[in-house]
C-alpha cells in the first residue's frame, strides 16, 4: 500500500514538473512574441529551435544520457511538449472571453471547468508517455531526466525573473525588496 501511494506521489511529482515545463514554454513563446513587436526591441529574436537544442543539451548531459539514449528519447520528449501546447493554446482560446464582452457567471464556471479537463487530458498524456518513456531509458535514467527537466525549469524562471528586474517587472507582481 504504502508503494503504491508512494509511486502516485512520484508520478503526481512528475505530472507538475511537465506542466511547470508546458507553461514555461508557453510563457517563453508569449515573451518573445511580445518582444518582436515592441517598438525599438534590438534583442534576438526567440527561437524555439535554439530553446529546445539548449534544452536538450542541459537535459542530456545532466541525466548523463549516451547519444543513442538521446538520440531515442527527445523525439519522443518534444512530441508530448508539442502536444500539451496545443491543449493549452486550444483550452486559452476556448475559455478567453472575447475583446470587450465581460463573461458571465456561467461563461467563467464553464471556462473553470474546461482548464481543469485540460489538466486532467495533459496529465494522461503525461502517464501515456512515461510508458513510452521506459521503452527507450531504464527508469533511473527516466528519474534523472525529470530531475534535469526541472533544474532546467528553474534555471529558465531566474533567468526570466533577472531580465525581468532589469527591464522593470509589471506593476502587477511585487517587486523584490519592496
Amino acid at each position: 500500500m504504502t508503494r503504491i501511494i508512494s509511486g502516485q506521489r512520484t508520478l503526481l511529482r512528475a505530472t507538475k514538473r511537465a506542466l511547470l515545463a508546458a507553461t514555461l514554454v508557453i510563457l517563453s513563446f508569449t515573451t518573445a512574441t511580445a518582444q518582436e513587436h515592441s517598438p525599438g526591441n534590438r534583442r534576438r529574436h526567440f527561437s524555439p529551435e535554439e530553446f529546445q537544442q539548449k534544452l536538450r543539451e542541459y537535459i542530456t548531459d545532466n541525466a548523463r544520457l549516451t547519444a543513442e539514449e538521446a538520440d531515442a528519447f527527445f523525439p519522443l520528449f518534444f512530441e508530448l511538449q508539442k502536444k500539451k501546447f496545443e491543449i493549452e493554446h486550444n483550452t486559452r482560446k476556448d475559455t478567453k472571453p472575447h475583446r470587450g464582452e465581460k463573461p458571465t457567471e456561467q461563461q467563467c464556471r464553464e471556462f473553470a471547468y474546461k482548464m481543469a479537463e485540460a489538466k486532467i487530458e495533459t496529465a494522461k498524456l503525461e502517464k501515456e508517455y512515461i510508458d513510452k518513456y521506459l521503452q527507450v531509458l531504464n527508469a533511473c535514467k527516466l528519474q534523472r531526466v525529470l530531475h534535469a527537466e526541472g533544474m532546467f525549469q528553474r534555471h529558465l524562471m531566474k533567468e526570466m525573473m533577472h531580465r525581468g528586474n532589469e527591464r522593470r517587472m509589471p506593476h502587477d507582481f511585487p517587486q523584490p525588496g519592496r
